[in-house]
């Protein structure tokens, strides 16, 4: 079904009971403001610094090897963990089953729904996803007097894995490593790099305590964004401490954290690190921590779920810094558009234009430099932004008489596409023939320039986390949303030998197929494999493999913006197989001209009209073909003849002129080249266009 808006109350729930504050009783709950008696009981989400400071992180090389963890190699991250206590009036109640016992998924633009109050069902979306996107709900109690009632909203969603017995909310915490550049707020400093993983699931795992002896004492505080700074809160502290029960765990009928709770994420855990970028310099840098950056939860206060905690890098390779600037799109700009350019964090810029900032945003192409300071030394980096302008098409217009067709042309360096007075797009190439027409009629010639550009997919290598070599065929399920090439990808063999590799459909039918001989170690395979918009590909290598592949640190989807998204494994969501840094070439930018008319001029033309006797000599031997065939026709006066061949939308395909054609015509033609399906074969002879239709098989 169509995708929904869910939203507004669900359910309500009335219960009395003695007086006390539950989530069934609101007789002692107290409001924010101490006078109210009606009132929404809100939760209040914040980060501590003190779970971060406090030997809540570590350092890692860009060439360790440590295996403490058990996600396997750790070079070049900066583990951190999170502690997310909950200092509102309400409990954060997040269920994935609404209060009608429904559970709710995404499946690309449509979402499902299935009727699963226990929460027993697997799901598998129609287009064959096992991991989808589940919507989730939290639930808002209220307050009025004694009673205590409730309603639900959608608050974003979670990744839905059926094996892993919980949910994991989507986007709940964000890491990323900063350079204080004295902007007053820390969420505008320059970032080094980033994580993101921070949501196993939402559950009371520790109260903000009773004392200093207390597990978590110092975690709960009245401002947790300023570092060393904020008063701290105790159970006591809390007039409706522990509603929402101090019993959240991770099922995925209902998470949450309680009022006077803190919700832990241990820097041993899975996902839970920032990238340090090779190069990064040795300093003094900050540790910035968001959860639910994209405002998914309703909360009594929406400014305090961030916090800034000073960290010094000591294990970096200072020696050799890197400096680089980036792109927010393709460095191809069209007339009047933009980019924003991202330079490495830094202390200071100095980019050529003159501006001092870390981002620049240009409209014009040429080469920009930016001069970095960083806390190992000074550097430039440089940046080509090249501009692309589609040139007017050349335009021709055509005369002809009324009840006919005109013959327009235009030539351009690039596609000519055509459109009529109403912006309507009717023909694409360099000949279009009009509808039979009664009157003059103006066309449009547009010129469309495309142009490729090159990126790649995460993960970029198997550093992600542990993994082995593995011999059995597997393969990699991702979905195309616009044309791509897929240029090559990163294997690392166990042994040297041949290797099958393929491109299949949702299906398991091959679509493409190479077998190369792979050397020992990581290499490069080229691929050069055209791949249309379609879900539920295969990426597969067949027969003895013996490749390496992760099983751990995996966390779908790995996604290119607009071009693809790899969603799973054949061996699900705990696996990520063989083939690494996809490198895919896109058209990630199209020019279009401004419009150039082509008349085409209808006149009366008295004493002409359509030749039924040369209409019934054309025939096309044999139809259907394999794209050649025999083209025959009776001439009885000597004029030009054009043929032209459109597909089914109009696109003009081929065409070609005989000149002073007489008596009949046995004209051999080869569209060998197209492919198979119906075209329409358009033959114009004395001011008059014949159309017949062929099919290539």
């Amino acid at each position: 079904m169509k995708k929904l808006l869910l939203a507004g109350a669900f359910a309500s729930l009335t219960v009395v009971a003695s007086a006390q504050c539950t989530v069934t009783n609101a007789t002692s709950c107290q409001c924010d403001s101490a006078t109210q008696t009606n009132c929404y009981l809100l939760p209040d989400m914040t980060i501590s610094w003190m779970g971060v400071s406090n030997g809540g992180y570590i350092e890692y090389s860009q060439t360790s090897t440590d295996q403490t963890y058990s996600q396997g190699p750790n070079a070049g991250r900066l583990r951190v963990t999170g502690s997310t206590p909950n200092i509102g009036h309400g409990p954060l109640t997040v269920r994935g089953v609404d209060s009608l016992g429904y559970r709710w998924f995404v499946c690309g633009t449509d979402t499902f729904s299935i009727y699963d109050p226990t929460s027993s069902q697997s799901f598998v979306c129609p287009n064959g996803d096992p991991n989808p996107h589940q919507i989730i709900f939290q639930r808002v109690y209220h307050k009025n007097g004694n009673t205590m009632t409730y309603y639900e909203r959608e608050s974003g969603t979670m990744t839905y894995h059926p094996s892993h017995g919980h949910n994991h909310v989507d986007e709940w915490g964000v890491f990323t490593l900063r350079i204080d550049n004295g902007d007053p707020n820390p969420l505008n400093w320059p970032i080094v790099g980033q994580g993101q993983k921070m949501g196993f699931c939402l559950m009371d795992y520790g109260q903000c305590g009773t004392n200093t002896s207390s597990t978590y004492y110092g975690h709960c505080r009245d401002n947790n964004t300023v570092y060393n700074q904020g008063n701290i809160l105790l159970n006591a502290d809390f007039p409706n401490f522990n509603l929402g029960g101090g019993q959240y765990n991770c099922s995925q009928i209902e998470q949450g954290i309680s009022s006077g709770w803190t919700d832990v994420y241990g820097k041993h855990l899975d996902g839970m690190w920032i990238n340090i970028p090779p190069g990064t310099c040795n300093g003094n840098y900050y540790i910035v921590v968001e959860i639910d950056r994209n405002g998914n939860f309703l909360e009594e206060d929406d400014t305090n779920n961030w916090t800034a905690v000073p960290v010094t890098l000591t294990l970096q390779n200072s020696s050799n810094p890197v400096f680089d600037i980036t792109a927010n799109r393709n460095g191809v700009i069209c007339d009047n558009e933009s980019i924003t350019l991202t330079a490495t964090a830094g202390t200071d810029f100095l980019w050529s234009n003159g501006d001092t900032t870390q981002s620049i945003t240009v409209t014009t192409p040429g080469v920009y430099t930016c001069t970095i300071t960083t806390f190992c030394g000074t550097g430039t980096a440089t940046y080509a932004v090249y501009g692309a302008t589609s040139l007017l098409p050349t335009a021709n217009g055509d005369t002809t008489c009324v009840n006919n067709s005109a013959i327009l042309t235009a030539t351009g360096n690039g596609t000519i596409r055509w459109r009529d007075t109403n912006g309507n797009v009717v023909g694409a190439g360099n000949t279009f023939i009009t509808p039979a027409l009664t009157a003059t009629t103006t066309f449009f010639a547009e010129n469309v320039q495309s142009h490729l550009d090159t990126t790649s997919a995460t993960p970029h290598n198997s550093n992600i986390g542990s993994g082995s070599f593995v011999t059995s065929a597997q393969y990699q399920i991702f979905s195309v949303y616009s044309q791509m090439t897929l240029l090559s990808v990163e294997v690392e063999a166990n042994t040297a030998g041949n290797r099958t590799i393929q491109l299949q459909d949702s299906t398991g039918a091959m679509l493409q197929t190479t077998t190369v001989n792979l050397p020992a170690g990581i290499s490069r395979v080229t691929l050069n494999w055209p791949v249309s918009a379609g879900n539920n590909y295969r990426l597969a290598g067949t027969g003895t493999t013996d490749m390496y592949r992760n099983n751990g640190g995996v966390s779908y989807p790995y996604v290119v913006p607009g071009v693809l998204s790899i969603t799973n494994s054949s061996n699900g969501a705990a696996h990520y197989y063989f083939f690494y840094d996809w490198e895919i070439e896109t058209t990630n930018e199209t020019c279009t001209s401004l419009q150039v008319p082509a008349i085409a001029t209808v006149e009366n033309c008295l004493g002409t009209g359509e030749n039924v006797v040369f209409k019934n000599s054309i025939s096309i031997l044999p139809n259907p073909n394999d794209g050649q065939f025999v083209l025959q026709c009776d001439a009885a006066q000597k004029d030009d003849m054009t043929i032209v061949v459109t597909d089914l939308s109009g696109r003009t395909v081929y065409s070609e002129v005989l000149q002073n054609q007489q008596g009949h015509v046995n004209h051999q033609m080869d569209l060998s080249m197209l492919a198979k399906g119906a075209y329409m074969l358009t033959l114009v002879y004395e001011g008059n266009s014949y159309t017949s239709r062929t099919v290539i098989r």
